[in-house]
């Protein structure tokens, strides 16, 4: 994988649930090989600066926290919830995971010696 320095707008901001933002960014016109560099940096954690170019000697504010992702069980929660949607919402939804939980735990428990 190449580092990237390329000029961009962010176009849009999002505030999310956890405390973290989510952004879109708008580069130049790029070539094909410039976009297939951007292109395999998507899903990666990244270091990043970013400074106004009209004033490149702005003082830097250094955001020190972690990159965290959703924890196992928030990304099962969450899949559970997709597929009880697509199920079509029959019953409650906490009835519904609590009965796949279970099922999942007495998977494991057959599994103990």
């Amino acid at each position: 994988m190449k580092a990237i320095q390329s000029k961009i707008i962010i176009s849009s901001i999002r505030a999310k649930v956890d405390g973290s933002i989510g952004f879109s960014a708008t580069t130049p016109e790029l070539t094909t090989e410039e976009k297939v560099a951007f292109m395999e940096l998507q899903n990666q954690e990244l270091d990043c600066v970013f400074a106004p170019t009209v004033n490149l000697n702005a003082p830097k504010m250094v955001v020190t926290a972690e990159m965290k992702g959703k924890t196992p069980s928030s990304r099962l929660y969450n899949t559970l919830f997709v597929l009880w949607k697509q199920n079509g919402e029959v019953g409650d939804f906490e009835v519904f995971y609590k009965q796949n939980m279970e099922r999942f735990i007495d998977l494991v428990k057959e599994q103990l010696e």
